[in-house]
């Protein structure tokens, strides 16, 4: 039996009868090629635009970007190489240019050299170029070049291939966005 003196704290109550929610369950943010366009337009400082176009033409990661350097660009054959940081190891993977984005990038890299990174700036100021810019993360850039290419009917499988994810369950993830875009398409066909 409990003597007069011992206190009982009672802790906040938790539901453990839900499971933990996975972040990457969740829907993921994106913009429309529209909304991309619209905004871009608005942007009048020239690199801080470039870097923008680059991230949602691409798909790379903001690390991937302000790690590229001049060498990593083949535009002959629309080719890039990208590099990240993992576990202490750096990796690289081969990623296709748009032919528009190679175009662009042809003028933007010509004064450059070949070691000079391509956007000198640090992953915090690229954060905040998207947020003030876009209104978005540069993470929402590379969820909407997911979803644009999906929609356009490219397969998921080189979809995976060039954002370089380790699993193909977390490319797939984006499904869960497409078919409910697609569903309003459905509605405008006659049978």
């Amino acid at each position: 039996m409990a003597s007069k003196d011992t206190k009982l704290q009672v802790l906040k109550e938790k539901n453990i009868t839900n499971p933990i929610r996975n972040v990457k369950q969740d829907l993921r943010k994106y913009l429309s090629k529209e909304e991309i366009d619209e905004r871009l337009q608005e942007i009048s400082d020239h690199k801080k635009k470039m870097f923008i176009r680059f991230l949602w033409m691409s798909g790379v990661r903001v690390t991937e970007a302000i790690n590229l350097e001049k060498k990593d660009l083949d535009l002959q054959n629309y080719l890039m190489t990208v590099k990240w940081l993992k576990s202490r190891r750096w990796n690289e993977r081969v990623v296709p240019i748009h032919p528009l984005l190679k175009n662009i990038l042809e003028l933007y890299v010509a004064p450059l050299k070949n070691t000079d990174k391509i956007f000198p700036y640090s992953r915090q100021h690229a954060w905040t170029i998207c947020k003030k810019e876009m209104n978005c993360s540069p993470h929402q850039l590379r969820h909407s070049f997911a979803v644009h290419w999906l929609k356009n009917g490219s397969d998921i499988v080189t979809l995976h291939k060039i954002l370089g994810h380790s699993k193909i369950q977390t490319t797939m993830e984006y499904l869960n966005i497409v078919p409910i875009d697609q569903g309003k398409e459905l509605i405008k066909i006659p049978f």
